[in-house]
């Protein structure tokens, strides 16, 4: 127990002095540190307010170390405590002490009578002290069942605590890699899909099946900016059987939209407010959008990707590394069919027969 005051042993060390009639009784607990007083009646300062004290001090170790009952009518005339610190400083002259036992039996503390003056102890005044001491190792007894008590409730609320959160580690952990495994079969499947492509619309219906649809998107747009050109064809993918020569819109590389400024800037721009997009997109607002640049490695054009979705959707980082991921794949189909494009010009652009033979 604390250096503390204790109602309840402060009331039995008050019953001690009133049956005893002595001026001081005391309980106190002795620990290889020193010893505390819990109950107390009487006693002079500081102890009362200290409710602690040294072993120096104490006349109470006497009585643990030997677990037997200390009584002494005069200390000034014990040849053994009359020199003792304790009786100089605190100035105790007759004291009677019973040992207080734990429950398993080992004496732990006293419950103590102290007078002013020598006094023979009667046995009667001996039979009320051990009766009270009795009663006090009960309560102490019964004291310490409540903190073992409250004790193994807060183990085992700790062990509740740290169990519940070890499980939420682990379903967080569970859905970080359901997340990524989701992210993962998203990204094979397109990278799958777009492999033999070979035409814009085929590229768009590719990412409306396989980008727009599983992402819950309301709509996808796919920007390409020819090099030396600053305007950027967008193409939506639910127009995919549209003819590539006709883009949904048209805007300006410096516009102020999030796939110009994705493809201008060469970063993922997320639009997480509602906010009115204009330029190929369908008609309403799109609540969240997100728009990525597309890296083309063998062709000399600009590209992005945007996805919209019609409700408000958090842009959190696996849903951007999700989109950005599947702008590497579509990067690659879209080198394909722009070198396509490239070459079908060039073969319209070759002199006939007629013109070979003119020119020979």
């Amino acid at each position: 127990m604390p250096a503390q005051p204790d109602d309840e042993f402060d009331r039995l060390a008050a019953e001690v002095a009133r049956r005893l009639s002595v001026p001081q009784a005391l309980m106190v607990l002795v620990s290889k540190g020193g010893q505390v007083f819990p109950g107390v009646h009487g006693l002079r300062e500081p102890w009362t307010t200290r409710r602690s004290s040294p072993l120096s001090l104490s006349m109470s170790q006497l009585v643990v170390r030997s677990g037997q009952p200390l009584v002494v009518p005069d200390t000034g005339a014990d040849p053994v405590l009359r020199d003792s610190a304790v009786v100089r400083t605190v100035g105790i002259v007759a004291y009677a002490g019973m040992p207080l036992w734990n429950g398993q039996g080992r004496p732990i503390g006293v419950l103590a009578a102290v007078d002013d003056v020598p006094r023979e102890w009667s046995a009667d005044d001996l039979t009320v002290l051990y009766q009270l001491a009795a009663e006090c190792s009960r309560r102490l007894q019964f004291r310490a069942l409540e903190l073992a008590d409250q004790e193994a409730r807060a183990a085992a609320a700790r062990e509740a605590g740290a169990a519940r959160q070890a499980a939420q580690a682990a379903q967080a952990a569970y859905v970080e890699a359901e997340v990524e495994a989701d992210r993962t079969r998203l990204v094979a499947r397109f990278s799958g899909g777009v492999l033999a492509v070979d035409t814009m619309p085929d590229v768009l219906r590719a990412v409306d099946r396989l980008v727009r649809s599983p992402l819950g998107a309301a709509a996808v747009l796919v920007g390409v900016a020819e090099s030396g050109r600053d305007d950027l064809h967008l193409w939506a993918t639910s127009s995919a059987s549209a003819s590539y020569a006709r883009p949904a819109a048209v805007v300006g590389l410096q516009a102020q939209h999030p796939l110009a400024e994705a493809v201008r800037e060469r970063r993922v721009v997320p639009v997480p407010a509602p906010e009115e997009i204009d330029g190929g997109m369908p008609a309403g607002r799109a609540q969240s959008a997100l728009a990525v640049p597309v890296l083309l490695t063998q062709h000399e054009a600009s590209s992005g990707l945007l996805v919209t979705w019609g409700h408000p959707r958090e842009l959190d980082p696996p849903l951007c590394s999700a989109v950005t991921d599947l702008a590497g794949h579509l990067g690659h189909a879209l080198d394909r069919v722009l070198l396509r494009d490239q070459r079908l010009r060039l073969e319209d652009a070759r002199p006939g027969p007629a013109r070979a033979a003119a020119i020979g």
